[in-house]
């Protein structure tokens, strides 16, 4: 696939990429450490982060799991080679490549795949789901992070770029145990693989 993008989705350019690397990343440091905590039960062996950007909380997750294999995707160029500069910078092997989530361009299967912050722009949200959750192995977990819709005002910016505990109620697939968390104004939406 040669464009990753599907009418509607916001693009990042040059220009964002360097926003998200420099000055992003900073203002979203509570979201990281709820996405981290998150994590705390689980012990993969093989990461996805779908939707990488940067790839900022993509090295805090790989220094959280030293031992599991790190893959990061994401549809713009941009962010894919910000992203191996920031793994080479901590001296993390991690594998970062063109990606979406609906190609996801890796043959295995994985324990934990994560997305933050990006399935608010995905418009095929179900189909993208279903392709994701194929990817997980056996007891693996598909973890997605958004700032919680409901806390926002209809004014509120942050109301289009978010996820309500409504809508991940009704996100609902055989063979996988779902899981909501909330905490301040941010949603944890989990799927666990069981057959």
């Amino acid at each position: 696939m040669d464009n990753y993008y599907i009418e509607g989705e916001e693009r990042f350019g040059k220009f964002t990429t360097s926003f998200y690397n420099v000055i992003a990343w900073r203002m979203l440091k509570k979201l990281y450490n709820f996405t981290l905590n998150e994590m705390d039960t689980l012990n993969p062996e093989t990461i996805l982060d779908v939707g990488a950007g940067p790839g900022k909380l993509t090295v805090m997750v790989a220094k959280k799991f030293p031992k599991a294999k790190i893959y990061a995707i994401d549809p713009s160029k941009y962010m894919v080679e910000t992203e191996k500069n920031n793994f080479k910078k901590e001296n993390i092997e991690a594998v970062c490549s063109l990606g979406s989530s609906r190609d996801i361009p890796f043959d295995n299967n994985f324990d934990l795949i994560f997305t933050s912050l990006s399935f608010h722009h995905w418009k095929e949200r179900e189909k993208s789901l279903e392709i994701i959750l194929k990817k997980l192995n056996l007891k693996g977990n598909l973890l997605i992070i958004e700032f919680l819709n409901d806390y926002y005002s209809s004014l509120s910016p942050q109301k289009k770029h978010s996820l309500s505990k409504h809508d991940a109620e009704l996100l609902n697939f055989d063979g996988y145990e779902k899981t909501i968390d909330t905490k301040n104004n941010f949603i944890a939406l989990k799927f666990k693989r069981i057959i």
